[in-house]
């Protein structure tokens, strides 16, 4: 708690340091999956851990995200990483993501001095290769990830929204009695404010709920995400943020948890 604290003062101060005049361009959320579409490269390094009657896991991450606007309202999508995992008592594992590809649709509407966004997309990942079997995931079934979302602009303020649900799947589509396919819905939305041209601090919250609340407890969490972005006049959007569990400790799928993430966008506008 005494960390949770330093973390949500020092972000406090942070911002009192800037003027806050406004900005141009849906800003992209650090945390939840952005329904705007970009041009863009980005690249993050995650961290989270949760410790539990004597368990703890640890997972870290190395990933890199590409997306490409084909028209005003389009953009498709895919990424690449590196994973690290591990539990109490058990080795290290090591590998890649699963290879992923999406198409995503994002549409701005503009009401006087202020802006509306809507936006959905689709989101498939293979097979997850050369990995064991863990409770969180199963390696041998696709992921099918579709989601919908809003957002608003006014002024230095903005807001984004998402609805999620994710499904595995056989690599024919259907669901066989004897398998078990995990599955979730979660929610997110990320308040920000410019606090000068190049300065944004966020407050993302995501909930996620598995349909099974039994089987799949360990998929169930309510995090609070508060981060900072700055962006440079040549060398692109540089962005921490951290990860602090709302649920009690037994409920929450994580505990604490950062990233760092790096922006290069080539839309002018963002």
């Amino acid at each position: 708690m005494k960390n949770k604290i330093i973390t949500l003062f020092f972000l406090f101060v942070t911002s009192s340091l800037f003027s806050q005049p406004a900005n141009s361009g849906f800003a992209h959320p650090l945390q939840i999956e952005p329904v705007a579409v970009y041009t863009k490269l980005r690249g993050n390094l995650s961290y989270w851990d949760k410790d539990f009657n004597q368990v703890k896991e640890i997972n870290k991450n190395l990933n890199i995200e590409g997306e490409y606007k084909f028209t005003e309202s389009f953009s498709v999508v895919t990424s690449i990483g590196r994973n690290q995992y591990s539990q109490t008592d058990t080795a290290k594992e090591i590998t890649w993501d699963r290879w992923n590809a999406g198409i995503k649709y994002g549409k701005i509407f503009e009401n006087g001095s202020s802006q509306f966004l809507i936006g959905a997309g689709l989101r498939l990942y293979d097979k997850k290769r050369n990995t064991e079997f863990r409770e969180r995931e199963n390696p041998d079934f696709y992921l099918i990830r579709p989601n919908f979302g809003l957002g608003y602009k006014y002024g230095i303020f903005q807001i984004m929204s998402e609805f999620r649900f994710q499904t595995e799947t056989n690599r024919h589509g259907k669901e066989s009695s004897l398998e078990e396919f995990k599955r979730y819905y979660q929610v997110g939305i990320a308040p920000s404010f410019a606090i000068a041209d190049s300065v944004r601090i966020f407050t993302e919250l995501e909930y996620r709920e598995p349909l099974d609340k039994i089987a799949d407890k360990n998929l169930r969490y309510f995090n609070l995400y508060p981060g900072i972005s700055m962006n440079t006049e040549s060398f692109g959007t540089f962005s921490f943020s951290v990860l602090l569990g709302v649920l009690p400790k037994a409920d929450n799928a994580m505990d604490r948890g950062i990233r760092f993430s790096y922006f290069y966008f080539f839309d002018t506008s963002q």
